[in-house]
């Protein structure tokens, strides 16, 4: 490159930023949060003018890349031909990730693809909604859920769509945000050649086994005395759950099933104020159980979660290993992200673990997860991340042309890209009271912190600076505490 762009992270004191719906997961998507988000959505296209395209197409794609004899499946994918012309010279491809798809990209990617009227394309990933190589209940088959395949799978598809459907020669970029926004990096440096420039949202690049960091991340960004009352939420719940005489009367409030475990059941409980911390409802976690019950403190933090996260949060299949493990609840896998369940048991972890002093319970360590992986997908079931992390680079992939976006409140960036990399692999912070996970995704707003409006503008820059659209654009953003420069 013959010119680099000089980036900081912007250090502002803002509001929250809602993230993109996408990036919630399915158990999850039943509360305010998600609502709120897919309603800001659909706020902007109504005044842009703009409706995404829910018209689904099928691609006919390989069940494993490295073994055709195998046959195929049948995969869903979305277009969006709308700023399209003849003379246009550019296309995305957007990783749909862990969850459902359900039309052609939307938010601020599609923002940026119309602007530069391009081609845009989504593919829902394999195992997730209604692209399934086999039924979940048929285990032996998740052996071809790998990130390996997810990754042939967007390169075949996208040779298909160039040869196939715009039958020209166009300037790729790819897009994701989380796991997706991993597979974007991944992407770029498996298929070098392909893609000009990748887009990764809070990539979660860096597969890490025993991930106590998830926790310290959280606990850093608590206002004291938030962190103590949900401390003492998860203490007076560990002692009811080992009281008999209790026990029952605790798990009604929050309408958990009798074969959830301790750590089962811990888990739930830690996720419902984790999540609020990655999704910018920080402020309305901590509003919320300040000060705590001391008459009530179950049904207070109960009802919390569910207003954030849906009513069935406090029973999702996700969280048990009997349920997980149990055939007769497979009815409940697919709404649960049994197929990220696996993904994480098979390569991926991300195992948020306890410590002494941790937000969550000691009790939720690396032997649950791993016992729980075996109980649910037979005995052989590890995730190699350390051989993982050597193959795809862990916290430094090896590409170019990758922008890194970050959000400060979001626990998730401390297993992605946290510096630049280089001139060709920025790393770009948004810090505000609030920022959260894959905020950068979601369309511009008027309530947005002026440093999510500053990242975008760097998205911009950038994704403008390697599709050849500018020669050259230096760019300075208000300093933050962790950037170098470039």
């Amino acid at each position: 490159m013959k010119a680099a762009l000089l980036l900081a992270s912007v250090a502002v004191a803002c509001v929250a930023a809602l993230p993109h719906p996408d990036a919630i997961p399915m158990r999850a998507r039943q509360g305010s949060v998600y609502k709120d988000s897919v309603m800001a959505l659909q706020w902007n296209a109504a005044n842009s003018g703009w409706q995404r395209n829910m018209t689904v197409n099928y691609f006919e794609q390989l069940i494993d890349h490295s073994n055709p004899a195998l046959g195929t499946f049948q995969q869903r994918w979305w277009g969006d031909f709308s700023a399209f012309t003849n003379q246009s010279e550019y296309a995305m491809l957007y990783i749909n990730g862990e969850a459902e798809a359900h039309g052609s990209p939307d938010g601020y990617p599609a923002v940026y693809g119309r602007n530069i009227s391009a081609a845009m394309f989504g593919l829902e990933h394999r195992y997730y909604g209604e692209s399934m190589p086999a039924p979940l209940t048929n285990r032996s088959m998740l052996n071809y859920l790998t990130v390996e395949n997810a990754l042939a799978d967007l390169e075949a598809f996208r040779l298909y769509l160039q040869g196939t459907v715009l039958k020209k020669e166009v300037k790729w970029f790819i897009c994701g945000g989380s796991y997706s926004g991993a597979l974007s990096a991944w992407s770029k440096a498996t298929y070098p050649t392909s893609y000009l420039a990748a887009w990764s949202s809070s990539g979660v690049v860096n597969a890490r086994f025993d991930y106590y960091a998830f926790d310290g991340h959280i606990v850093s960004v608590l206002p004291a005395v938030c962190e103590k009352a949900i401390r003492s939420v998860f203490d007076q719940f560990s002692a009811a759950y080992d009281d008999p005489t209790q026990r029952a009367a605790m798990m009604a409030i929050f309408g958990t099933p009798a074969y959830f475990t301790k750590e089962d059941m811990a888990w739930m409980l830690a996720d419902g104020s984790a999540m609020a911390v990655q999704y910018g409802s920080k402020n309305y976690l901590c509003d919320s159980i300040v000060p705590l019950s001391k008459t009530n403190p179950f049904e207070q933090y109960s009802t919390i979660i569910k207003a954030l996260w849906g009513e069935s949060f406090t029973s999702s299949c996700y969280y048990s290993t009997e349920c997980l493990s149990n055939a007769q609840y497979s009815d409940q896998w697919a709404a649960a992200g049994y197929a990220w369940v696996y993904q994480c048991c098979s390569q991926l972890a991300y195992w948020q673990s306890g410590y002494p002093n941790s937000l969550r319970l000691d009790v939720i360590t690396t032997d649950y997860y791993i016992n729980q992986c075996r109980s649910a997908f037979g005995q052989n079931t590890f995730p190699d991340t350390y051989t993982f992390n050597a193959k795809f680079g862990g916290a430094t992939p090896n590409a170019t042309n990758v922008i890194a976006l970050q959000g400060s409140d979001d626990p998730w960036q401390t297993a992605g890209v946290q510096a630049p990399l280089g001139p060709n692999y920025p790393e770009v912070l948004a810090q505000c009271n609030g920022c959260g996970h894959c905020g950068d995704l979601m369309s511009p707003l008027p309530t947005d912190p002026a440093s999510l409006t500053a990242q975008r503008e760097a998205i911009v820059n950038y994704l403008d600076l390697w599709l050849g659209r500018q020669q050259q654009q230096q760019v300075q953003l208000p300093k933050s505490k962790r950037n170098k420069f470039f």
